[in-house]
């Protein structure tokens, strides 16, 4: 046999080894992991945080622990000038003929916490759908009532998604919105004005100032 002819007859065979190793050289993808404990952060940035838990017998309040996998991002829809932060809170907590909740309210000058971050509240519309926003999301609701500073609202998001984040090993890609979970516009004004974007990239900066 012409030594051309080993050459050529060994040339495939090495090709093939090296493909194995890269193969078996490649790192395993460890399937991903989430938490399920509820974290009481005590500030979002400068923001105090209020923890103000809806009670253990309320409609809004399932009780049911789970795995955070999303933030989920909403906006109140309620104009009313009195409407903020605070208003919502009290309203979560005397009207309760409806499963609806969430975990964060937020307006220009305040967060509330409603229900455990680790606890699943029926905000996104999707009812129990397995990995979906109502089990697996951290519902914000975020104040649009007039005379309030939306700019100043958003900002606040920003920072609080980033804490959370911080918190849960989350990601920005993590940051879901309403309309991700069923076909509804909301945050309302958010995507009308097409800032959707700007608003992840808020998030984004505020997560990379924590490094």
């Amino acid at each position: 046999m012409k030594p051309n002819t080993v050459k050529k007859l060994w040339i495939p065979v090495v090709l093939a080894v090296i493909l194995l190793l890269l193969v078996l050289l490649e790192p395993v993808q460890q399937p991903r992991t989430y938490m399920n404990v509820n974290r009481e952060i005590p500030y979002a940035g400068e923001i105090p945080v209020q923890h103000d838990y809806l009670s253990w017998d309320s409609r809004r309040r399932p009780g049911e622990v789970r795995d955070i996998m999303y933030i989920t991002i909403h906006e109140t829809d309620n104009t009313s000038p009195t409407a903020d932060a605070s208003a919502h809170a009290a309203f979560l907590r005397n009207i309760t003929d409806s499963p609806n909740g969430w975990h964060y309210t937020v307006d220009d000058h305040s967060i509330v916490h409603h229900i455990p971050d680790n606890e699943i509240a029926y905000n996104a519309g999707d009812g129990r759908t397995p990995n979906g926003g109502n089990m697996n999301g951290i519902g914000i609701e975020m104040c649009v009532n007039d005379g309030g500073d939306y700019e100043q609202t958003l900002r606040n998001t920003a920072v609080l998604c980033a804490e959370l984040m911080a918190q849960y090993g989350l990601n920005v890609g993590d940051i879901r919105f309403h309309a991700d979970f069923m076909e509804k516009e909301c945050p309302h004004r958010l995507i009308s004005e097409g800032r959707v974007d700007e608003f992840l990239q808020m998030v984004q900066e505020e997560a990379d100032r924590r490094q």
